[in-house]
């Protein structure tokens, strides 16, 4: 007897120390759940294990199932409700509903077929539960922070809208001006030279070279706007919005680009705030291989991928030490959207930032961003 007792103790502390170890993953609440009640299935040795919830908005659903079969699931699922009360009330029955802290009352950790009366057990039921409360709260975050961000970038996006029309409306206007008063003077030159008025030396290809300049500035005011101009982002796939980027960059610059898309990019696996940090990452690697780099190939690919989506452009220019180029340097301004931009960016949203580039061998920038899922945040569902 006291064997068996020891066996037991030693099976339940192993159980419940690989329910403590399991990681909540930040990347989609199913997923973090999931392997919480997979390893807690096995951790006390019962039969089958989920997570439900009741919400106002729509009922009663399964978060995670483990080992419940299709039958024994539909039924969890009419009756989550009922669960979530049980658990709430402390009662017992077969399965067991624990109530998962954290959750304001409305989500239960259910398992069937276990020894509930064991102390162990019941620890690394406790244990469970709170394992699962943790992975609502980094959905929840997850959720708020992505709300937060499409805030802050959508208004980015009003204010670059905004900063375009003043420029469009103020110095290319002036620009445009200048350059005709200099046509208009540079042939009133010229028809007093042909009547024979004598011109300082020089002062035609002085004319010329301020024109070219004046011109040359113009030019640039221009493919400032069309680089600041909002694309529409709301209820359009990522390749869509994508492709508007490189054939604004193609008419604008002259260069083609090779470009790959690869996958479905569905709406709702992409948020409107990756939406606009992919668009505008690909904006700014595209005119940095252009007028920096001087590059005569750019590639383009876009992949929708299991666990996210990736975007990489490659140019065939110049290149720079790109490590130097990362350092923080004391005192120097971060550029909006340069390197240090679009890293900041993407480590916002939870993604991975990469630059490979040396003087002469061009330059690569990678984007991954994990997917979006909408049931990451329990208040919606």
């Amino acid at each position: 007897m006291a064997e068996q007792e020891t066996h037991v103790d030693h099976a339940a502390v192993r159980g419940l120390l690989a329910v403590l170890d399991c990681p909540v993953s930040p990347s989609g609440l199913s997923d973090g759940l999931a392997a919480v009640v997979e390893r807690l299935t096995d951790a006390v040795g019962a039969s089958a294990a989920a997570v439900v919830t009741r919400t106002g908005k729509a009922g009663s659903r399964i978060l995670a199932n483990s080992r419940f079969a299709e039958d024994e699931a539909a039924s969890l699922d009419e009756h989550a409700g009922d669960l979530v009360e049980r658990a709430n009330a402390g009662e017992t029955g077969d399965p067991v509903a624990v109530p998962v802290p954290g959750a304001l009352g409305d989500v239960a950790l259910v398992v069937a077929g276990h020894d509930h009366g064991d102390l162990l057990n019941a620890a690394a039921l406790r244990a469970a539960a709170e394992r699962v409360g943790a992975a609502i709260e980094v959905a929840r975050l997850r959720s708020d922070l992505d709300r937060a961000m499409a805030q802050i970038l959508e208004t980015d996006e009003r204010l670059l809208g905004r900063i375009g029309l003043d420029i469009h409306d103020g110095p290319t206007q002036h620009l445009s001006v200048a350059l005709l008063e200099i046509q208009l003077l540079e042939a009133d030159l010229a028809d007093a030279a042909s009547n024979g008025v004598e011109l300082p030396d020089g002062l035609l290809g002085s004319m010329e070279r301020i024109y070219e300049t004046l011109g040359g500035a113009l030019t640039e005011m221009r493919e400032l706007i069309g680089h600041l101009r909002p694309a529409q982002f709301e209820n359009r796939r990522l390749s869509e919005i994508l492709q508007d980027a490189l054939t604004a960059f193609e008419a604008r610059s002259g260069t083609p680009v090779q470009a790959e898309m690869s996958g479905e990019f569905p709406v709702n696996g992409v948020s409107v705030t990756q939406r606009i940090t992919f668009y505008r990452v690909l904006q700014e690697a595209l005119n940095n291989a252009h007028r920096h780099g001087h590059a005569r190939h750019i590639g383009v690919r876009a992949s929708d991928e299991d666990g996210g989506t990736r975007l990489v452009v490659a140019d065939d220019g110049r290149g720079f030490d790109a490590e130097a180029a990362l350092k923080p340097r004391s005192g120097a301004p971060i550029a909006r959207f340069g390197l240090h931009g679009m890293r900041d960016r993407t480590n916002m949203l939870g993604g991975t930032f990469t630059v490979t580039s040396a003087p002469g061998e061009g330059c690569t920038i990678e984007v991954f961003l994990p997917t979006w899922r909408p049931e990451d945040d329990p208040s919606r569902a």
